[in-house]
């Protein structure tokens, strides 16, 4: 809340509007073209600790003017701000449609390697069913104890008995 904190703060914003950071992180990602405005960019520019623009409500209004003039000027189309942020939440609505279609497509996948492994699991089950069946009484006990030392999880479904 002191003045120097939102002093410092004004003037990282203005150093980070003109593409001039102090920050070494910040001054790379200017160098490629990647510096983003944002309230994270700003208290890292200022030296200041993650938070503490939170309590200058007034410093953090600027800030979101400044990131969207910034972006409407790199733009480049004449837009204005509303159709700028109209196109982004364009752009998101579609990321966010894409995903869900993947997410579907993923779900769907999943449920039918599913059944496929309930399947092969019935299949392998039945199959060591039957071997236990040929063999004798008193070769099963050793048989069965060769099997669940076998999986890892030591556990075998089914009935062999």
């Amino acid at each position: 809340m002191t003045q120097s904190t939102k002093n410092k703060l004004v003037k990282a914003l203005e150093r980070l509007i003109e593409g001039e950071p102090e920050n070494r992180e910040l001054r790379k990602k200017a160098r490629e073209g990647k510096l983003k405005i944002n309230n994270s960019a700003v208290e890292k520019e200022a030296g200041l600790s993650v938070g503490s623009l939170r309590r200058h409500e007034d410093v953090q209004i600027m800030v979101k003017n400044k990131s969207l003039e910034v972006r409407v000027t790199l733009d480049g189309s004449g837009k204005s701000p509303v159709e700028v942020l109209q196109a982004e939440v364009k752009k998101l609505k579609s990321e966010k449609t894409q995903a869900n279609n993947k997410k579907k497509e993923y779900l769907d996948l999943s449920r039918s390697h599913e059944k496929a492994l309930a399947r092969q699991a019935a299949i392998h089950i039945k199959i060591v069913q039957d071997l236990m069946g040929m063999l004798h009484e008193s070769q099963r006990e050793k048989a069965m104890d060769k099997v669940v030392k076998a999986r890892p999880d030591k556990l075998i479904e089914g009935k062999f008995r």
